[in-house]
């Protein structure tokens, strides 16, 4: 996302709702969208290896793909894009499931307008970001509190030892195990 222009990914093998949500998106006044319909799985990934995209927007009823399979692929494929469920299928099930499964939303088609796939876009692509940071913030912490030379250990609030740092371990001659 660069300047309040979007690049988005639209998985939709339906024509009309191709043409709705084009319409939805040129009605959003705040953002810029740039919209690269695919209908099919096997386009989408071609796609998102060719080209840098901001978002995807996923319906899960495709030609050559079926059901929560449909995210799964192409979440696996592109891990750091967000997507958002952009289905007919009202099903409270589904959306848990699909959210469970890191989908940053599930819309349903004839539940929503421009202002509302504006902005669950936008929040889709600053809460995947934030994912984001809070990963490397983690790994950064794990690397530090592993390396550091002083003991550090962790405990509950009844006292145990939740985790320690290798140089805990030493010092308080805890099991390998137990660290």
């Amino acid at each position: 996302m660069t300047n309040g222009h979007i690049k988005i990914l639209l998985v939709e093998d339906n024509p009309g709702d191709v043409l709705l949500l084009k319409e939805f998106l040129r009605d959003v006044n705040s953002t810029q969208f740039e919209l690269t319909p695919v209908e099919c799985l096997k386009e989408a990934l071609q796609f998102l290896d060719e080209q840098r995209f901001d978002i995807v927007l996923l319906d899960l009823s495709l030609p050559d793909s079926q059901g929560l399979e449909t995210f799964v692929e192409i979440d696996r494929n592109a891990p750091l894009i967000p997507i958002v469920v952009l289905t007919g299928l009202d099903d409270e099930t589904v959306a848990i499931r699909a959210m469970q499964e890191g989908a940053q939303d599930y819309l349903v088609k004839g539940q929503v307008d421009g202002n509302l796939l504006g902005r669950a876009i936008r929040y889709a692509i600053e809460r995947k970001q934030a994912q984001e940071i809070l990963r490397q913030r983690e790994r950064q912490l794990s690397a530090v509190f592993n390396s550091a030379l002083n003991a550090i250990a962790i405990a509950d609030d009844n006292g145990r030892y939740i985790d320690a740092n290798p140089a805990a371990c030493e010092l308080l001659a805890f099991r390998e195990k137990s660290c």
